[in-house]
């Protein structure tokens, strides 16, 4: 749990709560105080899910509305509400050698993966969990895909080439929502990219039926405009379920605990022990006493 951040408010834009909205408040609290991190989706089904509000439309916005006024008060940190949607995006510049050197020690790492004998991806139909997601691949240095919803054909084209390149067989975790279409995403997903010469396994790791079950996940009712929803309803009920729904630890622990499942564990010790000196060289490369514009070459050999 991150501590509480110190936030500077506006006047203007945090209201006073009515008693009315206190008990939401405290049980958004609740909620928080269990998770590092979580989309408002995610915070909404877990109020859903306690019995703090209903699985409705209307409910949603409340609970959108006093995150928001949460945060600006400083009731609700910042930090642990993530957007997907909405990122920043900043070049990347030094104020010379010297902080580039010290940039580069701290944020120098391997590609475990080269060493791999197996490329891995995850990908996503909901870009709105990104913020929960990502940080978990991040941590292992696995790309991550939000499709936001069906992936377009220059994605699919892009990440076919992508994976090809790397000379490997690849494994894609897949999760998306229990419906009609999460289930057609991910059945067509291995079809999509091997027609473009990808060697590829897609293996949908959530939401599933099982799953449902065991974590008594909210339904709703599937749509019957979708085309493809009676031969879903046909195999899995008329039941459709959110992957926002699945509680937050849950479905980092599903990202990392497939990542895992596909490394090579000594290969990953090895290249660890390489990064670990490297960081060491690079560390003792930003402390040394260099004048710009000197260059520096490896020292001749000397003949036996």
């Amino acid at each position: 749990m991150m501590g509480a951040a110190v936030v500077r408010t506006s006047p203007k834009k945090a209201r006073t709560p009515q008693a009315r909205t206190l008990p939401l408040h405290r049980a958004i609290a609740q909620v928080a105080a269990d998770y590092d991190r979580l989309s408002v989706r995610q915070l909404f089904y877990q109020l859903v899910s306690r019995g703090a509000v209903d699985k409705t439309e209307r409910a949603y916005k409340r609970v959108c509305d006093a995150a928001v006024q949460m945060r600006l008060s400083g009731a609700l940190d910042y930090r642990q509400v993530v957007d997907g949607h909405r990122t920043r995006r900043v070049t990347y510049a030094h104020d010379g050698l010297r902080a580039a050197l010290e940039g580069a020690h701290r944020l120098y790492r391997r590609n475990y993966w080269t060493e791999q004998p197996t490329h891995v991806e995850v990908w996503s139909e909901k870009d709105a969990l990104s913020g929960v997601i990502h940080p978990v691949c991040d941590r292992y240095g696995v790309p991550y895909v939000a499709t936001r919803g069906f992936p377009s054909v220059t994605l699919i084209y892009e990440s076919a080439q992508a994976i090809t390149a790397t000379g490997k067989p690849a494994r894609v975790f897949y999760f998306g929502d229990h419906d009609a279409s999460g289930q057609s995403i991910s059945a067509g997903l291995e079809r999509d990219l091997a027609g473009h010469g990808a060697a590829v396994a897609v293996e949908r790791v959530a939401l599933n039926p099982d799953q449902v079950t065991a974590y008594r996940l909210p339904t709703r009712p599937g749509k019957q405009s979708d085309s493809r929803h009676a031969a879903f309803a046909a195999r899995f009920g008329d039941a459709s379920v959110e992957l926002d729904a699945l509680p937050p630890d849950v479905l980092t622990a599903l990202v990392e605990h497939s990542i895992l499942s596909a490394i090579d564990p000594d290969s990953w010790g090895r290249v660890a022990t390489v990064e670990r000196l490297e960081e060491m060289t690079l560390a003792s490369l930003a402390a040394s006493d260099f004048t710009p514009g000197t260059s520096y070459t490896t020292a001749p050999e000397v003949a036996s």
